[in-house]
């Protein structure tokens, strides 16, 4: 029986198209049908670059928190240090997956948890702008990322998501209670593909390999 992969970067390049300003729904349009069509995007240079400082930041909070030898980072080491001492003793860069039938569709939901810890799922995030230009309370209240990973997670009863802008530190956190099931977020999403005549582009670009 075939099944089609479900990540939270897909989803969230959908659920985007909602929630960005009105006159950058075409331009996030494009970039979901780019993520659901599995092409690489045409970034600019300093789009690279956020995205590289993210992976740069995470790379070493994990390293930090795991007592691997690193040297200091110039601008970030006290975001850094202040995340990795919250994760400490973690299960770091935890692959999950569980498959899931909803609309008569067999979906192989899949993530990498970035740490797990007696029943708490955490997730690193950086910003490249400072706290002090950012409103940031419920920035991740309707974020896919969550609901999937509960569903990826059954036991688990927290979902925390740690924000750094290399300085400071801000937390959000989330229970299973506080989202939609992972059903009822793929629901959904199916619907939108439907509606919109992009169920077969999703169904050619990501079914799983056995």
């Amino acid at each position: 029986m075939a099944r089609y992969l479900i990540t939270q970067s897909l989803l969230s390049s959908w659920l985007y198209i909602y929630e960005c300003r009105e006159e950058k729904e075409d331009e996030a349009m494009a970039s979901f049908l780019h993520a659901l069509r599995r092409e690489p995007e045409d970034l600019d240079a300093e789009q690279r670059q956020r995205i590289q400082n993210g992976h740069d930041f995470e790379n070493e909070v994990y390293k930090e928190a795991s007592g691997q030898l690193r040297a200091p980072h110039p601008k970030w080491e006290r975001g850094i240090c202040e995340i990795a001492d919250f994760l400490k003793g973690a299960q770091f860069q935890v692959t999950a997956s569980r498959e899931i039938e909803v609309d008569g569709i067999t979906f192989l939901v899949y993530g990498i948890l970035d740490a797990l810890r007696e029943g708490t799922i955490y997730d690193v995030k950086f910003k490249n702008k400072s706290f002090g230009s950012l409103d940031l309370a419920g920035d991740y209240l309707n974020s896919p990322q969550h609901p999937l990973y509960f569903y990826l997670v059954p036991e688990a009863r927290q979902f925390r998501y740690m924000v750094s802008d290399g300085q400071d530190l801000y937390m959000e956190q989330y229970e299973p209670e506080d989202c939609l099931s992972a059903a009822d977020l793929i629901l959904q999403f199916v619907q939108f593909l439907k509606a919109n005549n992009l169920m077969d582009t999703y169904l050619e670009h990501w079914q799983a390999r056995s």
